[in-house]
């Protein structure tokens, strides 16, 4: 040994005893320790660290064992200055501790004078670290030098380090922190992060998972947005999300030199992506652009090409791209899809599809899905879709349309544009159109069979604050008018003018009348045909159920005024709520015939 290197091992080892204070009582007359290995690591505060790695890994036991073992110890110093993540990740996984700690054990007593340029084994199998002892310093692996050498121990000797040593193909990071330390992958991240993908998340941070994941880029999001006309994931039902990149997940670690042609299972249920090694590395129909990125939890293939789940493909630029891709239809989307009506909407040539919304389907009583079987969900949503392309401004005249499910619902034309369906429903937006037919969205889920006209004013009357018609209707439940109300709903085609709860006021509620006079009254607000607002015309004499003449007065654009028998005049408010069995118009009056 030269003289330099005489001098800087006399520097390291003058240094022991300021690294390892209490060391020095227990020494024998020739420098060794009593205390074993990890007592000796123990008394020194600068070796906590791995003081704790060497418990977590229940590597105790061994290394207080006889030995002699040569340990290169990592400082606290060293261990911090790896990424707080990967520490973490390390430190809370026992396989990888333990592997990374065995790195850094030599079998035998190897201390300074014995050390030589080269590699030496260590404990972990098939693992050498490379020694370098040239220019008078020791270095490790290039990088890791050596700070205190020969410190001793009863079953062997500590050398302190100044940077962990890492074994070759030693993967510390996991598969959340590869695709968070990707400037490529800023929108799988977002999208893992959020909280309806939490257990996806966890799984590709839970260094015991075993996974491979897809990883799609940026550029591949952004164009499947832009497809979708989707300004980001954002904009995309988190259970949809969910599904979308659980489909970019398999249930085990597979290199790409394990990949096979055909079928490979994801983890999400029922959905496999098909691999084509036909030309490169293909996964569906996106190509593998950088393989084999490995995690302490298993490996990333980048990917240039969103995958979509089948039931996602067939649908994008339909009407089922609509209802899978909104969040206002998540309740419709999860419908269809239990009732196995999506590929129906996605692949049926023609269709019209009237589209409730989220609220659409709590307003007609409907909270959960699991209260339904396919089989009863699967009417009522047929019930909602025409076999045709009819847009809004072909939607019948007539008021009747025939659905899938063999039904018709009745459409009513209200002022203002306003388009009612089977009485209590709103057409909200018209016109969405798709590769296979339109959508027009509705207010309120339609159940069939549709309501007649009366049980359209019972409901009504029944909607709180916005009722108006509680006298009507609590005349037309009582028993005495019971021969009037089976009649109006026996009717084949009837239509009923029916006065607002302010217009019984103005009479008194029909105070001081007789019950053969308010019969009367009743009946002449019903008319045996249904006659649309659009079948009036001024001058007109309506014959009403109790055989008496009503005229119609004036009409002037969507204005109309009726004239009764006392030549009061009552304004037609609301026009055309279509039911089963006939047509409502609603008037600011109550019609008065010759009593």
């Amino acid at each position: 040994m030269n003289y330099l290197k005489k001098l800087t091992w006399a520097v390291l080892i003058m240094a022991i005893p300021l690294l390892i204070t209490s060391c020095s009582d227990d020494d024998d007359d020739n420098g060794n320790s009593s205390k074993n290995i990890v007592q000796v690591a123990q008394s020194s505060p600068e070796l906590s660290i791995l003081v704790d790695a060497i418990v977590a890994a229940d590597l105790v036991g061994v290394l207080s064992s006889d030995g002699p073992f040569t340990v290169f110890a990592p400082t606290n110093a060293a261990f911090q200055a790896i990424p707080e993540e990967t520490l973490n990740t390390i430190l809370g996984n026992p396989a990888l501790l333990t592997s990374l700690l065995q790195y850094h054990v030599v079998g035998g007593e190897v201390k300074s004078g014995n050390l030589s340029t080269g590699p030496v084994q260590t404990l972990l199998s098939g693992q050498t670290v490379a020694v370098d002892v040239s220019g008078g310093m020791v270095t490790l692996n290039e990088t890791s030098n050596v700070t205190a050498a020969d410190i001793g121990a009863s079953n062997g000797v500590i050398h302190v380090i100044d940077e962990v040593l890492m074994p070759e193909d030693f993967y510390a990071m996991t598969l959340a922190q590869i695709v968070g330390g990707s400037p490529d992958h800023t929108i799988l991240l977002s999208a893992l992060t959020k909280p309806g993908l939490s257990g996806l998340l966890a799984a590709a941070m839970d260094p015991t998972a075993d996974l491979t994941v897809f990883a799609p880029t940026d550029a591949a999001f952004e164009a499947v947005l832009a497809a979708l006309d989707k300004e980001s994931i954002d904009d995309i039902p988190e259970a949809l999300l969910n599904e979308i990149v659980s489909y970019h997940i398999l249930g085990a670690s597979v290199t790409s030199d394990q990949l096979a042609n055909g079928d490979v299972e994801t983890i999400l249920p029922g959905e496999s992506v098909i691999v084509d090694l036909t030309d490169g590395v293909k996964i569906n129909n996106a190509n593998v652009t950088a393989a084999d990125l490995k995690a302490v939890n298993g490996v990333a293939h980048v990917v240039d090409a969103v995958l979509l789940p089948s039931y996602v493909a067939y649908s994008v630029g339909t009407i089922a791209e609509v209802v899978l891709f909104e969040k206002d239809f998540t309740i419709l989307a999860g419908a269809l899809r239990k009732a196995d009506l999506l590929e129906t909407v996605a692949t049926a040539p023609a269709l019209t599809v009237f589209a409730p919304d989220n609220a659409g389907f709590v307003a007609a009583g409907i909270t959960n899905l699991d209260d339904f079987t396919a089989e009863q969900l699967s009417p009522i949503l047929l019930y909602h879709v025409l076999g045709g392309v009819v847009k809004s401004g072909d939607l019948p005249a007539s008021g009747i349309a025939e659905t899938l499910n063999g039904g018709n619902i009745y459409l009513g034309y209200l002022n203002q544009g306003r388009v009612l369906v089977n009485g209590l429903t709103e057409i909200t937006t018209v016109d969405i159109e798709k590769s296979n037919g339109v959508i027009h969205v509705i207010n309120r889920t339609l159940v069939p069979p549709a309501l007649n006209i009366v049980e359209i004013a019972l409901a009504m009357a029944d909607m709180g604050e916005a009722s108006e018609f509680t006298v009507l209707t609590s005349l037309l439940a009582s028993d005495e008018y019971a021969d009037i109300t089976q009649d109006i709903i026996d009717a084949d085609n009837i239509t009923v003018f029916a006065p607002t709860d302010a217009a019984f006021a103005e009479v008194n509620n029909g105070a001081g009348l007789t019950q053969e006079q308010i019969s009367t009254i009743l009946t002449y607000h019903a008319a045996g045909a249904r006659v649309f607002s659009y079948n009036l015309v001024q001058g007109q004499e309506v014959i009403m159920l109790n055989g008496q003449t009503l005229k119609v007065s004036s009409i002037s654009g969507e204005a109309i005024v009726l004239e009764d028998k006392t030549d009061d005049s009552a304004n037609v408010i609301e026009v055309n709520v279509h039911g089963s069995n006939g047509v409502i118009h609603v008037v600011d009056k109550v019609l008065l015939p010759e009593l």
